[in-house]
């Protein structure tokens, strides 16, 4: 083997370890999704436990300024992110979570349609089962991905939390239980996803 051959070796061989340790940046998305929808479930939630549950659109009002909220947060962020250097780890763990998101929704459209069709919101309980289902396979993507085994202990809490609100639906504790699922699954992985990329950045620039 020449030396040029082992120099090359080595350079692959930096460029994979430096990908695979790389800071992971989904953070910052997962909490603008858990923190929007999870405070509106939140506000459903405590005005069914006050024994004032919502009626006509109210709920329908509550989730589009959520939808609403959540988009712009996702336009700052992506606006923010535009042009900066993804590692193949990073590309593969936020093509997962791109595709949860456009797959959520499209379900929320074909549901909306079904339920108007019907005459019927009972339909639309099947979003934060179906929200939950997505949320397990991109954990699951991600924890391949980036090889971090506490990514698998959020997929089977997730899975958890999908059978818990499966249970509640019907009753006047499901929005507190898909709350509780959200900041489970989303908002407190993504705090802590920022916390490790902004200790591993740190790292990185110390002397």
């Amino acid at each position: 083997m020449t030396d040029t051959t082992t120099r090359d070796l080595d350079y692959l061989r930096r460029l994979t370890e430096a990908g695979r340790h790389a800071p992971l940046s989904a953070g910052p998305y997962l909490i603008a999704g858990g923190g929007w929808f999870g405070f509106a479930s939140l506000i459903m939630g405590l005005l069914e436990l006050a024994g004032n549950p919502a009626r006509g659109n109210l709920p329908g009002a509550v989730f589009l300024a959520a939808a609403l909220g959540f988009g712009l947060h996702l336009a700052y962020l992506i606006r923010r992110d535009r042009g900066q250097t993804e590692t193949h780890s990073n590309a593969a763990i936020n093509a997962a979570w791109t595709a949860a998101g456009f797959g959520i929704f499209a379900f929320w459209i074909a549901a909306t349609i079904v339920a108007v069709r019907h005459q019927s919101g009972f339909f639309m309980n099947s979003i934060p089962l179906l929200v939950l289902a997505v949320y397990g396979i991109a954990w699951w993507v991600a924890a391949v991905v980036s090889q971090q085994a506490w990514m698998k202990s959020v997929v089977a809490a997730t899975y958890l939390g999908l059978l818990v609100v499966a249970l509640a639906i019907g009753s006047r504790y499901v929005w507190l239980a898909y709350a509780l699922a959200l900041l489970g699954t989303a908002l407190l992985p993504g705090l802590r996803l920022v916390r490790t990329a902004a200790r591993e950045r740190s790292a990185a620039s110390a002397p």
